[in-house]
């Protein structure tokens, strides 16, 4: 299998172990099935509130070059989902971060219930603790015009 072609100033110069570090830190999150509507995304850690959920994706994308025998160093979440979606990094692959490969930010689903609205596309911040396995959820009409785009009359799953 040939190598990943990609510009130098997007794979990590950061050390093996910051690498790792970095990566356990900030994947969170995960594309599933939503109890809403299709797919979400749902959290595979607790999030505490106000933290960081790290769905709104970089621009330029991380990729890591962590060798496949290291990756065990990885929470045993994170390192699924980089298995599930970089498998040549068995044959020593560099692979892209799960929160910039996988764009979460365009599945988080909406509900107008505040009781199940809990994150702020603005800031990419919980409104309130996630637990593990809950759902991401925010309130499209918090955006202007969002009547516009998704009429309630259209789209009877925005009532949730």
């Amino acid at each position: 299998m040939p190598n990943i072609q990609i510009p130098n100033e997007w794979l990590s110069r950061l050390p093996k172990e910051m690498q790792i570090a970095e990566l356990n830190s900030e994947v969170k999150c995960k594309l599933a099935v939503s109890d809403v509507h299709g797919v979400g995304v749902r959290a595979i850690f607790d999030i505490k509130k106000g933290e960081r959920c790290y769905c709104r994706p970089n621009m330029i994308p991380r990729f890591y070059n962590i060798p496949f025998g290291s990756l065990s160093k990885l929470f045993p979440e994170v390192k699924e989902l980089v298995l599930q979606r970089w498998a040549s990094v068995v044959n020593g692959s560099i692979f892209c971060s799960p929160n910039d490969d996988a764009h979460l930010l365009m599945f988080i689903n909406h509900s107008c219930d505040p009781e199940k609205i809990n994150y702020d596309v603005v800031t990419d911040t919980s409104l309130r603790d996630i637990a593990c396995g809950e759902e991401l959820l925010e309130d499209y009409r918090m955006m202007d015009n969002w009547e516009k785009v998704r009429p309630v009359d259209k789209n009877p799953w925005l009532n949730n």
